[in-house]
């Protein structure tokens, strides 16, 4: 009898550490469960709420004009002194670009020309070179 109910005993002291890693476990699936839950509808409504913006921009967006040609006669350039290095053809064709680029309702006058400025790391150029022709469709440029 006596070893009966010391089975019996560890029994009953075993089936707890298996019930609490039962519950452990159970406990690590429905918390992961419900995160992901949680991410497919956060994307969903992402996906909803992209779509909406995308049809309220293509509606808003009004068709943009074609730009001008810039006549050569039109731009006359005053030869300065830290633009030594280069000819005015040059210069008028960086003036032309840099109206074109500003459109018809800005004046711009150029008054320096230098070179751009090349510290900045791959990355941050990469960064530019990736985010202009988003900020020019937004009509931030």
């Amino acid at each position: 009898m006596q070893n009966y109910i010391r089975l019996a005993a560890d029994a009953t002291q075993q089936a707890p550490s298996n019930q609490s890693l039962i519950i452990l476990i159970t406990g690590f699936v429905v918390v992961f469960l419900v995160l992901l839950l949680l991410i497919g509808l956060i994307k969903l409504y992402s996906g909803i709420v992209y779509a909406a913006q995308n049809k309220a921009k293509a509606k808003a967006k009004p068709a943009q004009p074609a730009l001008a040609p810039v006549a050569a006669e039109a731009v006359t350039v005053a030869p300065a002194s830290h633009n030594e290095g280069l000819d005015l053809q040059t210069v008028a064709v960086i003036t032309a670009a840099v109206e074109a680029f500003y459109g018809s309702t800005k004046k711009v006058r150029v008054t320096g020309i230098r070179p751009a400025n090349t510290a900045r790391n791959e990355w941050a150029n990469a960064g530019i070179r990736e985010n202009i022709p988003a900020m020019r469709t937004e009509g931030l440029l």
